[in-house]
Parts: structure tokens; sequence; C-alpha cells
């Protein structure tokens, strides 16, 4: 008899317990799309600033900008690699902040080495 009061007893806490589990999990999983939503668009958003400065970067004559790289992260255009010469650099830095809009821009362009 007292076996069968306890598997009463383990089978009612159970059937609460478990309503109450299903809720806590909603609740965790209805904040959790909308945070990876918004990396979505943040990332999408990055992706596209680093399309337009490529394009940017591609159409501007006298600039040879197969040496570079382009990193958008947190609104931060970052410029990577190598050009042929000082004035390049200028260049590269120049028509990025200008396609990049309100991002700020990092240019850590080098100087290609000669016969490289």
């Amino acid at each position: 008899m007292q076996v069968l009061k306890f598997v009463l007893a383990t089978a009612a806490a159970a059937l609460i317990a478990v309503p109450a589990f299903a809720q806590n999990v909603g609740d965790t999983a209805a904040t959790a799309p909308s945070t990876a939503s918004s990396k979505k668009v943040v990332r999408a958003q990055n992706r596209q600033i680093e399309k337009t400065v490529r394009r940017a970067l591609t159409k501007t004559k006298g600039l040879d900008s197969s040496g570079v790289t382009i990193l958008v992260k947190k609104n931060v255009v970052t410029l990577n690699g190598t050009v042929a010469d000082d004035s390049q650099i200028a260049l590269a830095e120049s028509v990025a902040r200008g396609a990049a809009n309100s991002s700020t821009v990092s240019n850590k362009l080098t100087v290609r080495e000669i016969g490289n």
C-alpha cells in the first residue's frame, strides 16, 4: 500500500513539474530567435558594406586592389594586404571611407615588396 502511495505521489509530482518545465523552455526559446535574427541582420549589413567597398575599390582608376582584403566587423571596415606604392594606400583608404559612409575605416595596408 505504501509503495502504491509513493508511486502515485511521484506520478503526481511529475505531472505538475512537466508543464512548468515546458513553460520555462518555451520562454528561453522565444528570446533566442530574436537574438539570432539580429545577428543575421548585422552580418547582412556587414556583407553589404564589404561588397560596396570592394566595388568602389575595383572601379577606382589607378588602384590595384587585387592584394587588398576587406573585413567589416562592428561597423569598422579594415583594409588588409598590399598595394604597389604609398599613394595607393592613401587612395584605397579615401575610396573606402567614401564607400563605407558612416563606418570607421582602419587602414592596415602595406607597400608590396619588389619581386612579390
